[in-house]
C-alpha cells in the first residue's frame, strides 16, 4: 500500500485525500439528517455511531496513509529546492566572479589601447596580476636582447635587481624565446615555513619579425598556471606585443617631430606651413624673430610655433602692402602662387625674397609653405657691386682722362716750360689721386681680410693731433681747425702710427670736404680710464638719420645732390673702421642734419687690452 502511495503523483494523492474528506463529510450528512426530528431510537443512534465512527475512521486513515508521504515528499522537493538555491547561488557567484574578470579583461585591453600605456605601463601588469590571481610580475622592456627596464607589480627593488641578474629562468626564455616555467622551494623569515613558488615567463615577440621586445614575468604560490591558463596568458602578451609597438613608434614619431622641428627652427630663413586640413599655421624660429612685434609665443625649440595671423597686422612693415596682402590671401585659399615676391620692410631697411611650396598627401594639396628668405645682405652686394662699378668708373675716369688729356697736349704742342710745368703738375696731382684710390681700396681689402699688418709702438696722439692739424690747415683758407686737449694728461696709446695718422686724417679730410662754406673744425683728446677718446667735430652740412646706419660701409655715399658735387670714393669712413676695430677701438658719429657732425673714437691706451 505504501509503496503503490509513493508511486501515485501529488495530485493524484490529493485527489484520494479529497475524496475520503468528501466522504466523511456524506456520512456526517446522513447522520445529520436521522437526527432532524430530535427524536432518535436506541437502533438509530446505533447506527448514527457506526456511520460517525465509519468516516471518523475513513478520514484518520487517510491522513496516516495519505498525508505522511505527502509531507515526506514536500521534505524531499523542499531540500532539492534548498541544493538548487545553493547551486544557483554558487552560479551567480562564479557568474558575478566571471564577470569581473570580463570587465578587468576589457580594462586590460582598454588599457593597452589607450594613449596613457604609452607613457606607463604599471597599469597594465597591475591588472594583469589581479587576472591571473598571482602574487607579484612584472613587465620587462627588452631592446637588443638587453633588458632596458623593469616595471614590477608587488616586487622590491631586491626582486627586480634578481630578476635582471640572476634569473635563470629569465635567461632561458631569452634564448629560447618561449614560455617557460619552474618552480622553486624557499623559505624566508616573514612565512617561518618552506613554500613553493611557481614564476612563468611569456616571451613578447614583435609578430612582423619574430624579436623579443619584451617579457611577461608571473609568480604565483599555490600552483602553477595550467594549460588554459597558459593560452590567457600568450593572448595577453600578443595584446602587450601591439601595445609596445604602438609604445616605439609613438616615441619615434615624437622624436621625429623633435627632430623636424630643430630642423625648421636651425633653417635661418623664416618658414610659414599653413596646414589646411587640420586649418592650422606654424611657424619656425627666424619667422617669430624676423615679426617680434606680432608677440608671437615662442614654443621652444623642439617645437614649431602656432600662430595666429592677421594679414593686415602681418602686413604693416611691408613697403608693399597690397601686393603682399594679395599674396597671402592666395595662400590662405588654398591656391598657392607659383611665382615668388620680392618684397621689402621698414622703407627699404630689410629686402626679402618670398615663395610658396606646396605639400601633397595622396595627389590632394595638404598644405603650403611659405618661405621668407632675407636677402638684405645680397642686395646690399648687388648695390655695393653696382656702387663700386659706378664711383671706380666715375673716379677713375677723372684722372685718367686728364692725364692721357694733358700728355697728349705735350706730346703734339711745342709748349712754353712754364706751361709743360703746369702741366706735369696737373698729371702728377692725378696720378697721385689715382695712386690714393687705388691704395684705399687695397688697405680696406687687406683689413677685412685680416691680412693688413700693424707696427706696434707708442703714440702720443697729442702730438699726432697737432701734426695733422697744421698739415691739413694748409690745404684750405676757409677753414679753422682747432685742438681742444688738457696738454696736462697723457694722451700716449699703444697703436700702429701710420694707421692712426691715416684714421685722424680721413676724418679731417672730410670734416673739411663737407663744410663746403667753411667753419671751424675741432679735435678734442679726453683721457678716460684705460682709454682716450678721441673727437672731430665740424659745423658742416650734417648726416641725415637715414643714412648712418650705413655710413661706414664700403662705397656708401649719402644720395644728396650738393654731396654728389664733392668727390669721394666711399672708403674713407670704411677705412676708419677697420682702424679702429683693429686697434680693438669703436668709431661712431653723432650728426644734426644741416648743423654739422661728430665723429668719436674710443681707443684702449695699452697692447694688453687689445689682445685681451
Amino acid at each position: 500500500m505504501g509503496k503503490w502511495i509513493e508511486q501515485l503523483n501529488s495530485r493524484q494523492i490529493l485527489g484520494i485525500l479529497y475524496g475520503a474528506c468528501i466522504t466523511s463529510l456524506v456520512l456526517t450528512a446522513i447522520g445529520a439528517w436521522f437526527v432532524r426530528d430530535d427524536t432518535v431510537s436506541p437502533t438509530e443512534l446505533l447506527t448514527l455511531r457506526w456511520i460517525w465512527m465509519t468516516g471518523l475512521v475513513m478520514f484518520i486513515t487517510a491522513i496516516l496513509l495519505i498525508g505522511r508521504p505527502l509531507i515526506t515528499r514536500m521534505v524531499g522537493q523542499n531540500e532539492k529546492m534548498r541544493a538548487k538555491q545553493k547551486e544557483m547561488q554558487s552560479v551567480l557567484e562564479a557568474s558575478k566572479q566571471n564577470e569581473t574578470k570580463l570587465q578587468y579583461r576589457n580594462e586590460l585591453i582598454e588599457v593597452l589601447a589607450s594613449k596613457e600605456s604609452l607613457l606607463d605601463y604599471s597599469a597594465v601588469i597591475e591588472k594583469i596580476v589581479w587576472l591571473t590571481e598571482a602574487e607579484f610580475g612584472a613587465v620587462l622592456l627588452v631592446k637588443d636582447n638587453e633588458i632596458t627596464s623593469v616595471v614590477p607589480k608587488g616586487m622590491t627593488k631586491e626582486q627586480q635587481e634578481d630578476l635582471k641578474v640572476k634569473s635563470l629562468l629569465l635567461k632561458r626564455v631569452m634564448i629560447s624565446k618561449s614560455l617557460e616555467a619552474s618552480s622553486k622551494k624557499v623559505a624566508d623569515q616573514l612565512h617561518g615555513y618552506p613554500y613553493y613558488i611557481h614564476e612563468t615567463v611569456i616571451p613578447v615577440k614583435d609578430p612582423s619579425d619574430g624579436t623579443m621586445i619584451g617579457c611577461l614575468y608571473l609568480a604565483c604560490y599555490d600552483e602553477p598556471f595550467d594549460a588554459s591558463e597558459t593560452s590567457e596568458l600568450n593572448a595577453f602578451a600578443n595584446q602587450l606585443a601591439i601595445s609596445l609597438l604602438r609604445t616605439r613608434l609613438y616615441r619615434q614619431m615624437q622624436q621625429d617631430r623633435k627632430e623636424t622641428a630643430q630642423l625648421i627652427n636651425s633653417v635661418r630663413e623664416a618658414i610659414l606651413y599653413f596646414n589646411y586640413e587640420e586649418d592650422t599655421i606654424v611657424g619656425n624660429r627666424a619667422f617669430i624673430r624676423m615679426f617680434d612685434e606680432l608677440q608671437f609665443e615662442y614654443a621652444g625649440y623642439e617645437e614649431l610655433t602656432t600662430l595666429s595671423i592677421d594679414i593686415e597686422q602681418f602686413a604693416e612693415r611691408v613697403d608693399q602692402q597690397d601686393l603682399f596682402i594679395s599674396y597671402i590671401e592666395r595662400v590662405f585659399d588654398q591656391e598657392p602662387p607659383e611665382d615668388g615676391l620680392s618684397i621689402s620692410l621698414d622703407q627699404g631697411d630689410y629686402f626679402l625674397q618670398v615663395y610658396a611650396e606646396s605639400i601633397y598627401r595622396d595627389g590632394k594639396i595638404h598644405g603650403t609653405m611659405l618661405v621668407l628668405r632675407d636677402v638684405t645682405a645680397e642686395t646690399e652686394i648687388d648695390r655695393m657691386k653696382s656702387e663700386l662699378v659706378s664711383t671706380v668708373s666715375h673716379e677713375l675716369r677723372t684722372p685718367l682722362s686728364s692725364i692721357y688729356g694733358f700728355t697728349e697736349l705735350m706730346l703734339e704742342r711745342d709748349l712754353k716750360e712754364s706751361r709743360r710745368e703746369l702741366y706735369l703738375k696737373t698729371i702728377h696731382d692725378e696720378a697721385k689721386r689715382l695712386s690714393y684710390l687705388v691704395n684705399d681700396f687695397l688697405d680696406l681689402q687687406k683689413m677685412e681680410a685680416g691680412k693688413q699688418t700693424f707696427e706696434w709702438e707708442t703714440v702720443d696722439l697729442l702730438e699726432l693731433a697737432r701734426d695733422s692739424i697744421s698739415f691739413y690747415q694748409e690745404t684750405t683758407d676757409l677753414h679753422h681747425l682747432h685742438l681742444d686737449a688738457d696738454v696736462g694728461q697723457d694722451f700716449k696709446i699703444e697703436a700702429d702710427l701710420e694707421g692712426m695718422r691715416q684714421l685722424l686724417g680721413n676724418l679731417l679730410s672730410n670734416a673739411i670736404k663737407y663744410s663746403p662754406e667753411g667753419g671751424n673744425v675741432l679735435v678734442s683728446l679726453e683721457r678716460l680710464e684705460g682709454q682716450v677718446v678721441m673727437k672731430v667735430r665740424d659745423n658742416g652740412m650734417g648726416i641725415p638719420s637715414s643714412a648712418l646706419p650705413n655710413l661706414f660701409g664700403k662705397f656708401y655715399r649719402v644720395d644728396n645732390s650738393d654731396r654728389r658735387k664733392i668727390g669721394g670714393t666711399g672708403l674713407g669712413l670704411a677705412i676708419c673702421k677697420e682702424i679702429a676695430k683693429a686697434h680693438d677701438g669703436h668709431l661712431h658719429v653723432e650728426s644734426i642734419y644741416g648743423e654739422g657732425s661728430t665723429f668719436i673714437c674710443e681707443l684702449p691706451t695699452s697692447k694688453e687690452a687689445i689682445h685681451q
